[in-house]
């Protein structure tokens, strides 16, 4: 069987799409699967030079967020027919559209992986964006999903949420966990990197949030949390790992300096591989990103791999503080 994911970008900053996909290509040659790539980075673009990719036809450059790019329908018709499906990954830009005129014109499946973007809290937290999605909804993007063989939500609750987005909503849905590995590095080997990297924080007390700095992902409720709980133990200290919105990311240095935070949290930037791994091994708790009750039961496998206990943001029932008194 031969798939292709379709993705606007396989850059690892865009968060955890790219890593389910070269997690799955590990796997796919058990199952005799043949996986490839097609996005709209240029073909020179740093990350492409990561060994865990499969083959990646890299057809930038993309314009504006939109990531236009008329190379990828050219490149679809020729070759779209030579794969048994196709998988697209996220919403709202113009890869999504590509595959949805040549797998019809050719009669290939399609699949399309949400990837949380049809989440209501966008509409609720744009109002002006939204407007322009309602009408991208209704001339394209309704369409797209209508006739995908199914569109993918990883948990039941990003599928009730869905539903909530926009209208009409004609969609096949399925509920496919994402799925990830726990640690693959023997303990031993990751032990000591991230204090070696970061010597300072060594006998803290660890809280580690790990995930990009944007406004969904509940970073700001954390430290506020944090703030009332750290006065009670001066070990303790906020590690924030991943890469950032800048806009968001302004607030969020505002935010821990007005609270008077600067000795107390350390922003990491994206950490990777053993050392991404020794950070989960060297902290107390891991804070998880918990949007509206979405959390997907896998998460529990790849944290527990290291031994630590998991803490959950919510944007709704801020339970964060209480959460942090309990385990620390």
């Amino acid at each position: 069987m031969k798939i292709l994911h379709v993705i606007s970008s396989v850059n690892p900053k865009d968060g955890g799409p790219i890593e389910g996909i070269k997690q799955d290509f590990k796997y796919s040659n058990h199952h005799k699967i043949d996986m490839e790539i097609l996005c709209s980075d240029n073909k020179d673009s740093p990350w492409l030079k990561d060994r865990r990719l499969p083959k990646v036809h890299a057809l930038g450059p993309k314009i504006l967020g939109y990531a236009f790019n008329l190379k990828l329908v050219n490149w679809l018709d020729i070759n779209i027919k030579k794969y048994d499906a196709i998988i697209v990954h996220g919403l709202w830009q113009y890869h999504n559209y590509a595959v949805w005129v040549m797998a019809r014109k050719h009669n290939v499946p399609y699949y399309v992986y949400s990837h949380g973007m049809l989440d209501p809290w966008f509409k609720e937290n744009y109002p002006i964006k939204d407007i322009k999605k309602k009408i991208y909804w209704w001339l394209i993007q309704g369409r797209i999903l209508k006739d995908a063989k199914s569109v993918i939500f990883t948990a039941n609750e990003e599928r009730k949420l869905a539903r909530k987005s926009y209208h009409p909503y004609n969609v096949k849905e399925k509920v496919i966990g994402y799925g990830i590995n726990g640690n693959p590095y023997k303990l031993r080997s990751i032990d000591k990197l991230f204090f070696k990297k970061f010597p300072l924080l060594k006998n803290k007390r660890i809280i580690l949030y790990f995930g990009r700095i944007q406004e969904k992902k509940g970073l700001d409720l954390l430290i506020n949390a944090f703030h009332k709980t750290y006065r009670k133990n001066s070990s303790l200290h906020l590690v924030v790992v991943g890469p950032h919105e800048h806009t968001f990311y302004q607030k969020i240095l505002t935010l821990v300096t007005k609270l008077k935070l600067e000795k107390y949290i350390t922003f990491t930037g994206p950490l990777y591989n053993k050392l991404k791994w020794s950070a989960y091994k060297s902290c107390e708790v891991f804070a998880c990103h918990h949007i509206k009750k979405i959390l997907v039961s896998r998460l529990l496998k790849h944290f527990l791999s290291v031994s630590l206990y998991l803490l959950l943001i919510r944007s709704i029932f801020i339970k964060t503080l209480r959460n942090l008194k309990q385990v620390l």
